[in-house]
Formats: structure tokens, sequence, C-alpha cells
């Protein structure tokens, strides 16, 4: 007994198969194209990329499982699981979930492509939450906090941005650095190829809600002025924003698990796989002194991917439930 996983979104095409005792069977993920100098996707050129990945991706998993020992396919349909929730390219996973489940006879179960991040980074760590907890969902396309609560099956939003979110602000720096977007990955390894130091940008934080802009701008006057941009700039310029960006977040959490008397964070989303953010958040001091559990979730299941749509489609199949908030 098998279920599909398939998730579209706006970088990565993926599809995951877990057997009912959650064991990841497969685990396929091609990045989409981005040509050089442009900094991302429109919908459509996205679409187009899926459209050709995923047949791709489906004759891989196949080889593994036979079609017809399929149960459930788990499709992640919109980007969060509120009402007029959409973007283009969800339709292309969902349309050829239509297709497969019209030829296996499996059903669809929908998801929302934040509920996948969510369960697949706490499956990711092994970690079951029985109670409210925070969420930090935080990527090119995403920078909310949520309140989960595994009890009644209810998520809501208590802060994140108030502009940009944390991958695009990460990004417009790497693009102005010279670098190929997205630029998380190229920023992070400079960051871990040099220890050259790096600059103090100024947090902009107010309760639980944080601002990206004015450190962005901060950031780009300081790349201004420099007349050659050469590897140890970059690296002192890339660890500058990342520590931004997690001192940032190391003040909301704290604020937001103040308020509201939780104690149990889950970190989720393509940033959070951040080498210096993860650890600088691992180690925050005034989190341990509050008691404050910060979880970080696997980086490869932090990161787009379909095996929290599978997961979803297998336990809702059991009845177990999930994050339907």
């Amino acid at each position: 007994m098998y279920f599909l996983g398939i998730d579209t979104s706006c970088y990565t095409s993926s599809i995951a198969i877990v057997d009912i005792n959650e064991n990841l069977i497969y685990d396929g993920r091609i990045l989409l194209e981005v040509a050089a100098k442009e900094k991302g996707l429109r919908q459509s050129d996205a679409t187009y990329q899926h459209m050709n990945n995923i047949p791709k991706l489906f004759s891989e998993a196949m080889k593994i499982v036979e079609a017809n020992k399929l149960k459930g396919i788990g499709v992640s349909a919109r980007p969060r699981n509120i009402e007029g929730s959409y973007m283009p390219v969800f339709t292309a996973g969902n349309n050829y979930a239509k297709v497969i489940a019209a030829c296996t006879k499996a059903p669809i179960i929908e998801c929302s492509h934040q509920q996948g991040h969510i369960i697949a980074g706490a499956w990711s760590i092994n970690k079951a939450f029985t109670d409210k907890h925070l969420v930090y969902h935080i990527s090119g396309g995403t920078t909310e906090l949520l309140q989960v609560s595994d009890i009644n099956n209810e998520v809501a939003i208590i802060g994140g941005t108030q502009d940009l979110n944390a991958g695009q602000y990460i990004d417009r720096v790497g693009v102005a650095l010279g670098m190929k977007f997205p630029c998380g990955k190229e920023m992070d390894n400079l960051c871990n190829d040099n220890e050259n130091g790096s600059f103090v940008v100024p947090i902009s934080v107010k309760d639980t809600t944080l601002s990206f802009s004015g450190p962005e701008s901060h950031v780009q006057r300081l790349i201004a002025k420099e007349a050659i941009l050469d590897e140890i700039y970059k690296s002192k310029i890339s660890k500058s924003v990342f520590l931004n960006i997690a001192k940032a977040l190391e003040k909301t959490i704290i604020n937001a698990c103040i308020a509201n008397g939780i104690r149990d964070v889950l970190m989720v989303g393509g940033v959070a796989s951040n080498t210096i953010i993860s650890h600088k958040l691992q180690e925050s001091t005034k989190a341990k002194e509050l008691g404050i559990n910060i979880n970080i979730s696997k980086p490869e299941y932090s990161a787009d991917n379909a095996v929290g749509a599978a997961l979803y489609a297998k336990r809702v199949h059991q009845n177990f439930g999930g994050h339907n908030g």
C-alpha cells in the first residue's frame, strides 16, 4: 500500500511516494530553470516546465512501485489552506493528479503547499507535536509565523513579514552580487568557504512582525559603495544578510512564544535550511533561557518537496488527520 505526493511550486517539480509505515520509497525533484540575470520565473513559464517535468518523475517512480498499489494521491493544490489562496503553478500538479487518479482509481487528497512543508518538516526530525506550537515558514514566497494546533487542526497567522519575504531579500542581494537566481545556496556556500567576518545590519522588528525592506536597502548601499566585489566581500555580505535574518526571526519567535505561552517552534521552508540561520537559531541563548525549543527541519525536507503531500494522503487515508486548518 503506497501513497503518492505531487508538488509543483514556483521553482521545483516534485513527486514522492511513502508506504503505510511512512517510509520514504521515492523522492524525485527537478529544479526549474531560470535564465541568467533573471530574478525569477513567470507563472506561465514555471507551469510549462512542470508540465514537462512531472511525467519524467512519475515514470521514474513507477519503476519502483506499481501504479495499481497506489491508495491515495496527495497533491499541493494551493499555496495555503485559506479561502482565495491560489497560484497557477499548482494547477499543473493538480491536473496530473486527476489523470493519475483516473487511471489508478486512487483518490485525490488535496492539501496546501504550506501543509506539506509543515508535515514533511516535523516528519524529517521525527517530531510529534501534541499541542499548540509555532511554525515559521520562511522561503522565497513566504515568511509567515503560524500558530498550529494538532488537536483541532487549526492554523493561524500570528506574525511574519510586512514587506519582503526572507528569500526575496536574499535573492535581491545575491543578484546584486552577480549571482544566478535563486542565490541562497551559492551565498551559503560562500559563507562556509570563507571566515571573513560580517557587517552589522540593523533589524526591523515590532512584536511578531518583521521588515526586510530596510535591511535590504542598507545592504544594497554597502554593495554600491564597494568598487570590487571579490569573493571575500561577497562572503561578508552574504553572512551579514543571513545573520540579519536570523536575528529578526529569533526576536519574533521569542516575542510570539512569550505572548502565547508556547515553547515549541518548527522551522520549515527553503530559507530555514540555511547553515548560518539554522545554527544561529539553534544556539540562541535567549531562547534556551526561556525554555523555547527551536526545531529545525532537515535541510532536504525543509526545501520544496512532495514528501509532505504523500504523508498527508497517507494520514487522511488512515483517518489520522494532519494539518487541515
